[in-house]
């Protein structure tokens, strides 16, 4: 959360003081400096304005480094479905600040999220971003008279969050204000909504435990070799399409690389020697550029013939239809030539340039006359004083003679005490040492000035040009990052296709109808990290007519991987990939929704019951009939009977609400609820098979072998002691699990009253503490009863009453 200001001398050196001002203040949100940012990564600064009443809110965010400007506004009839669809959006971009508008994210229901995804809170006063303030500073930076060319009419909110934004930036780096040359209006509707719960139980762009990119889906996808490339990625696979002939472009076009392979791996290796195009164009349009950013953009554009001609070559792309070789497809990004841009840093940037601008080398022999003959003066200049140490030394005949340097005094001529026998008149003494005098000649201090006044003159003029230099690309800024965009789009185009091939992936069918039809699925991570055997391939057909799959089966043989697995499948079809799998047929999905693991947020005082029922509220509330629910283990987190009762009534909601009857699977440990079989007509059983064939007592031998395969039907056991005995608990716990378990089965459903009786079991007695009452009411009023002081008639009343006790239970 620390803010560092940045002055700058703002005039020459001189013998009064050096004037300095601020010139930026660098915030998390603000950051240029490429040693500081992931490069893969966007980062963004962001705006919430909350409406009144929090009826209506607007999102506005940036990437200073890219240029990226975009805005929404979402409006709901209750406030907390404003909060949340925020939240969702938040959620996906992970912003490195925040700026509240009108809102304390402290006092909000945002403040868990808020305290996960940790962005630095920075509020801008509240007249900044007054609607009329906020409208015309808005207009005022893109030079228009109205704001609907953007998308923003009747939007408040949104313009409101824009210009805090801009307000923000005007305050901390006005430079970055000239990179947002334009802001894009969207709808949070046009893509697939991923809660946060989603995007962590997925895994999608990085790991649970670690928070890591290897382990998660990103890692496997990304095989990008440019830094905007993998931002592009990411963000894709952050906002999943529901245009079905917007994801058939892309596929289309991974397609194409998938088949070229002789194109594929020359485009790559064409890509890999880009870098960030995007953001060195960002860092000049800024001011901000060093010599390096320009020395990449060159080196860019100069390979930028080569992947053109590459893709435009005849025969680079297969046959169509076995009629001859086809030109490069429409499907492909448009790349600008930029050829101006390319031929004035070729002709201006040295081959080599200095990280910096302190020091002299930037400019290229031949683009100024002027700094040509200063640099050629200079380096006479140093010749003659390099020679001048050799001519020296042979005239005096002193071979310890040497010519050296330094700020203070300048050149000068050292002689040690040995010799100053020999020093000549015209030497003038300029320093004395212990063992050696230095000296200076009238020769000396006029080449002395000539390279000291042509090397600060130079590095002036160099530094000049720099500027200009990079004036003149900023001036192409657009067309620039036209072709950074395109790049980044071949490149994922590309890595998708390597990594399709790599892991044997296919082109799913993707259509707007209601199923999903997935033959030999594979988790696309999972089957990564199996080192000692074969990844299990699995089918999913989730249709209308049975549309619930109710999971069941023992822990530990793969049941929320396959949950996961159908549920990344989906969407990897909806972000343009190819799938691990034989073949699929994905119905395009308008949300997914999870509800796998514990993930406990104890931290937010909640329990982790109570988490999993706030999640599940969440999936009942705002699920669709185009939705894709993935659940496990709904209900465990309390006891038997409720977690039993909230579970079926769940699977009855989601089949019996009008437009509703979602795309689900609900894995379970409650085997009660394979019963909704048959009273659901939507509902279908599944399990993972099992081969017990060898196993000991209750089919829990130790040669169990989970085979990890779903098949039709209900599992008839959960093999829990054969897992307790997996993970190593004491023989002696095992064993007595086991003991229990046997006595439970046997005792049915009632419940036994006692699990052993002293004697039991071979006749040794029993030690173990009874889990039920021990005794009968029958018997403890048998028990209380005083025999001798019963008449006859008393004596048969009460045997009768007791009789009555016994039939009642």
């Amino acid at each position: 959360g620390y803010r560092v200001a940045i002055a700058e001398q703002m005039t020459e050196p001189g013998r009064g003081l050096v004037e300095r001002d601020v010139t930026r203040v660098v915030t998390k949100g603000t950051i240029v400096e490429p040693g500081m940012l992931d490069e893969k990564r966007n980062n963004y600064l962001a705006a919430v304005s909350l409406g009144p009443r929090g009826s209506v809110a607007g999102l506005a965010y940036c990437d200073i480094t890219t240029g990226e400007f975009a805005a929404t506004q979402i409006a709901a009839p209750r406030p907390e479905e404003v909060e949340r669809r925020i939240g969702e959006e938040l959620s996906r971009l992970q912003p490195s600040e925040l700026i509240p508008i009108d809102w304390d994210p402290r006092q909000s229901s945002l403040h868990g999220l808020i305290d996960l995804l940790h962005p630095v809170i920075s509020p801008v006063e509240a007249w900044q971003v007054a609607l009329d303030t906020a409208r015309t500073r808005l207009e005022r930076h893109f030079q228009v008279a109205t704001l609907d060319g953007f998308g923003l009419h009747n939007t408040p909110e949104a313009v409101r969050a824009a210009a805090g934004v801009l307000a923000y930036l005007q305050a901390m780096q006005p430079a970055a204000l000239k990179q947002l040359t334009r802001i894009q209006s969207y709808t949070p509707g046009s893509f697939m909504t991923l809660d946060e719960s989603t995007r962590r139980n997925l895994e999608l762009t990085e790991t649970l435990r670690g928070a890591e990119v290897k382990g998660s889906l990103l890692g496997v996808l990304d095989c990008t070799l440019t830094p905007m490339g993998g931002r592009l990625l990411r963000r894709r696979l952050n906002q999943p399409l529901l245009d079905v002939a917007a994801i058939e472009r892309r596929l289309d076009a991974v397609e194409l690389f998938y088949h070229a392979t002789s194109l594929r791996l020359d485009v790559r290796e064409l890509l890999r020697g880009m870098g960030d195009l995007e953001r060195w164009t960002n860092r000049v349009t800024q001011g901000v550029a060093l010599p390096r950013d320009l020395v990449g953009m060159r080196a860019v554009l100069a390979a930028l013939p080569a992947l053109c001609a590459a893709l435009a070559a005849p025969g680079a792309w297969l046959p169509s239809n076995g009629q001859g070789p086809q030109p490069a497809p429409a499907v492909l990004p448009h790349l600008p030539q930029c050829e101006e841009v390319a031929a004035l840093l070729a002709a201006a940037l040295a081959a080599e340039p200095p990280a910096t601008l302190a020091t002299p080398g930037i400019i290229c022999t031949g683009y100024s006359a002027e700094l040509d003959e200063l640099v050629d003066k200079s380096r006479h200049a140093k010749a003659w004083i390099a020679n001048l140490e050799r001519s020296e030394r042979e005239r005096l005949d002193i071979k310890s003679l040497k010519v050296g340097y330094n700020k203070v005094f300048g050149y000068y001529i050292e002689i040690t005490n040995t010799h100053q026998g020999k020093v000549p008149a015209d030497y003038i003494r300029k320093q004395t040492l212990a063992n050696a005098e230095r000296y200076i000649t009238p020769d000396l201090k006029e080449y002395e000035a000539l390279v000291l006044n042509a090397d600060e003159r130079r590095l002036a003029i160099e530094q000049e040009l720099f500027r200009d230099l990079c004036e003149s690309v900023a001036a192409h800024a657009g067309e620039l990052l036209a072709l950074a965009a395109g790049l980044a789009e071949l490149d994922v185009y590309a890595a998708l296709a390597e990594v399709a091939l790599l892991h044997r992936y296919v082109r799913p069918v993707v259509d707007d109808g209601p199923a999903i039809l997935i033959r030999g699925g594979r988790h696309p991570v999972v089957e990564l990290t199996l080192a000692d055997e074969p990844f299990v391939p699995n089918d999913t057909e989730l249709l209308p007519d049975a549309a619930i799959h109710v999971l069941t089966g023992p822990n530990m043989a793969g049941k929320s991987t396959f949950l996961r697995q159908v549920a990344l499948i989906t969407l990897m079809a909806q972000i343009g990939s190819f799938v691990p799998a034989d073949a699929a047929q994905i119905g395009v999905v308008d949300r997914i929704f999870t509800r796998i693991g514990a993930s406990d947020e104890i931290h937010r005082g909640q329990s982790t019951f109570m988490v999993e029922m706030v999640e599940t509220a969440n999936i009942l509330h705002h699920a669709t009939s185009r939705s894709l629910l993935v659940l496990d283990e709904i209900g465990r987190g309390t006891s038997t009977y409720d977690g039993l009762a909230i579970a079926w009534a769940v699977i009855e909601f989601i089949h019996n609400h009008p437009g509703l009857r979602a795309k689900t699977l609900f894995a379970t440990h409650y085997h009660e609820l394979t019963d909704l079989a048959e009273r659901l007509p939507h509902v279908v059983n599944y399990n993972v098979a099992v081969d017990d064939s060898a196993g000991g007592k209750h089919g829990e031998g130790d040669d169990v072998i989970f085979l990890r395969r779903i098949i039709p039907g209900k599992a008839d056991r959960s093999y829990g002691v054969h897992v307790a005995r997996l993970a190593g608990l004491p023989a002696a716990v095992v064993n007595r699990a086991e003991e229990i378990l046997l006595e439970l089965e046997r005792s049915g459903a009632a419940g036994p009253k006692r699990l052993f009786e002293p004697e039991s079991r071979g006749g040794k007695a029993a030690l173990q503490v009874s889990l039920f009452a021990d005794t009968h009411p029958v018997v403890e009023a048998l028990r209380k009863l005083d025999v001798n002081g019963l008449t006859p008639l008393d004596a048969l009343n009460r045997l009768y009453e007791l009789q009555q006790m016994a039939d009642r239970g």
